[in-house]
């Protein structure tokens, strides 16, 4: 099953107008706790999203050791964020400001820094490793 947290920091989770980690946490608990025998057993395949606004390297960080120690799985891909006309965080990364609160939010801009964030998230470690410091 196909799902899409997009990240887990309650900060840019607000920002991209979604509820916290702790909706991802739950869901997951119940997917697992109802998902099939051996035989049938499904699976969640997460779609993310590196360098939305607001989101920096730190995150990226957080999002990794995320994805490693509490859903135990290394992330193969995540997306670039791409601005979309008409929607919030289009305006975002173009004024660099929280349209809600006007407050300045960080917006990475530079490609290789962009790609540095996807990089962290789809980097391959053993579980049980933390080779990401916050």
């Amino acid at each position: 099953m196909k799902i899409a947290p997009e990240h887990t920091e309650d900060r840019v989770l607000a920002l991209m107008g979604k509820p916290g980690k702790q909706s991802l946490i739950d869901f997951k608990k119940l997917f697992d706790k109802v998902n099939g025998t051996k035989e049938n057993k499904k699976y969640l395949t997460y779609y993310l999203i590196a360098a939305h606004p607001g989101c920096d390297i730190k995150d990226m960080k957080n999002l990794k050791n995320f994805t490693t120690h509490e859903l135990r799985i290394n992330p193969e891909q995540a997306q670039i964020f791409t601005p979309t006309p008409g929607t919030y965080s289009a305006v975002m990364y173009y004024t660099g400001l929280d349209p809600k609160s006007k407050k300045p939010i960080f917006v990475e801009k530079n490609m290789t820094k962009k790609e540095e964030q996807k990089a962290i998230v789809v980097a391959k470690e053993s579980f049980g490793k933390n080779s990401f410091s916050s």
